[in-house]
Order: structure tokens, then C-alpha cells, then sequence
């Protein structure tokens, strides 16, 4: 499981190698492969947390996710191999999809190398369409991620609920 030393306020950093074949012929970070940083630290983090594939079974229902729009800003070149972190942070939390935002950066945290954001939205996998998450996924979400800015204690309350 996730231990809260692993939580760095409401931005979650996970560390990532950059290899000599991620390179482009200039010796920088090629651009294809910032979502494949991104992809593999998302899965590293929610594979700790006990979701992953175990002889190709998931091992929670909301293991089976599909990407529905990744955006990156690049602003100064990872250059050679090395050590990176990505860092996530919630950017909006729906029904059944979720929104991350991140940064990679340098492994001593100087250096602002990408930004972006990433959406995912869960699959029901009898219908192909989409699902809600679990509630034990949502409160994992948000703290390994931090709550959405736009959620507050009153948006989080139910119509017909009181208010706090």
C-alpha cells in the first residue's frame, strides 16, 4: 500500500529513468516519449496501491481505464540519460473519469522540463462503455493526488443532503 511519507502535500512525485534509446539523434529526450514517463509513473503509483494485473487479471475493476486526451507544453529539453521525477497533481475528478495534471522535472527539482494534463475515464468491460469509480479508487485518488481545486466540502454534497 501507499504510505503517507510517499504524499508530498497534494502533488505526488514519482521518479523515472530516462534511457539512452529515449533519445533523440541531438541526445535530448525525444517528445514521443514524455507520455510513456507519464503512463509508466501513473502505472508504478497505482500499482503500489494494489491496482495492477496479476497473470493478466486486473486486480480491481478500475485497473481498466482508456486515455481520453493527454496534453503536454514542453520547455526545456531532458538532455542525456539520467533521472527525472513526474509529478501529479488532481485536476478534476467526475464520475467516471479523472484528470491529472503534471510536470516532469529535473531529478533535483530545479529544471521545469514539460507540463500537462492527462484524462482517463474507467471502462466497464462487459459493455465497453463507461463506469463509475469505486468509491475506495476516489478516496485513493485524492490522497495520493490531492482533492480538485473545484472540489470543496459543499460541491461534494448530494443534492437533497445538507450542507456542512
Amino acid at each position: 500500500m501507499v504510505s503517507a511519507s510517499e504524499v508530498a502535500g497534494v502533488e505526488y512525485t514519482e521518479p523515472a529513468e530516462v534511457h539512452l534509446d529515449d533519445l533523440d539523434f541531438m541526445g535530448n529526450l525525444h517528445n514521443c516519449r514524455y507520455p510513456l514517463l507519464v503512463e509508466r509513473a501513473l502505472v508504478r503509483i497505482w500499482a503500489r496501491a494494489g491496482y495492477s494485473f496479476v497473470d493478466g487479471v486486473p486486480t480491481h475493476p478500475d485497473v481498466m481505464h482508456a486515455v481520453l486526451e493527454q496534453t503536454f507544453r514542453y520547455l526545456s529539453p531532458v538532455r542525456g540519460v539520467g533521472h527525472v521525477n513526474v509529478c501529479f497533481r488532481m485536476q478534476r475528478l467526475g464520475r467516471s473519469s479523472m484528470v491529472y495534471a503534471f510536470r516532469v522535472v529535473s531529478g533535483d527539482g530545479e529544471t521545469l522540463h514539460a507540463e500537462g494534463s492527462r484524462a482517463e475515464v474507467n471502462v466497464d468491460m462487459a459493455s465497453l462503455g463507461s463506469a463509475p469509480w469505486a468509491d475506495e479508487t476516489r478516496e485513493l485518488a485524492i490522497k495520493l493526488f490531492g482533492p480538485p481545486p473545484e472540489e470543496t466540502a459543499e460541491s461534494r454534497t448530494l443534492p437533497g443532503q445538507r450542507k456542512p
